[in-house]
């Protein structure tokens, strides 16, 4: 009986098939099992990272480069006070017009927040200013004598830092008839007439109101 022995050499095709299938076979076995800090960036394809690839609370500030956030990135109402470093905003930050009444906190507003005039009688309610929130009032009065057939006038005027809010006449005889009574600049303005055979007194009175502007 007579044995033969039959030699097989692949074909370079066939080698090259083999490797290939290797290759996928373990491929995906080898990718699962790298290890820890193995892969970095070159390994990363650029634009492959999604949002459900990263933990929450994953990108801190400093992954964050300056300016790269702008407002089309936070969601409406995604900004709050605890967001916000305690006297981080300005003016600057805010747009025109942008803080309404409902953004100011009840009884916060004091004067020093108030710029010169800005409070105007419409903005006061009706019956709301009484004596404690006004000033001072000072009475303030001139004299002038007035010759028998004569007509003369006086003037009392307010001090500086005072504004006159109204006045009053008297004459020192009856006889001596007022022509006219009215404020005057910052004063009240006294005109009278006499009628008597003798000279007489005239005198004008002013009411100022102090800390009031004389315009």
């Amino acid at each position: 009986m007579t044995s033969k022995t039959r030699s097989f050499r692949p074909s370079p095709a066939l080698v090259i098939a083999c490797i290939a299938l290797f290759a996928a076979l373990t491929g995906s076995a080898i990718a699962a099992g790298a290890g820890k800090n193995t892969v970095r960036s070159p390994q990363i394809v650029d634009g492959t990272i999604r949002t459900v690839d990263l933990r929450d609370n994953a990108v801190a500030a400093g992954k964050i480069a300056p300016d790269a956030v702008d407002t089309t990135e936070i969601a409406e109402n995604g900004v709050e006070s605890s967001d916000v470093a305690p006297e981080s905003l300005t003016a600057a930050d805010l747009s025109t017009a942008s803080v309404a009444s409902s953004e100011v906190a009840d009884q916060s507003l004091t004067a020093n927040d108030l710029g010169p005039d800005s409070v105007g009688s419409s903005e006061l309610q009706a019956g709301s200013v009484r004596a404690a929130e006004l000033g001072t009032i000072v009475q303030v009065s001139n004299s002038s004598d007035i010759a028998a057939g004569a007509s003369t006038g006086v003037t009392a005027n307010c001090p500086a830092g005072t504004t006159v809010i109204s006045g009053g006449a008297q004459p020192s005889v009856f006889g001596v008839e007022m022509t006219s009574t009215l404020r005057s600049g910052n004063g009240w303005l006294y005109q009278a007439i006499n009628k008597t055979a003798s000279s007489a007194t005239i005198t004008a009175f002013a009411y100022c109101l102090s800390g009031g502007s004389s315009n």
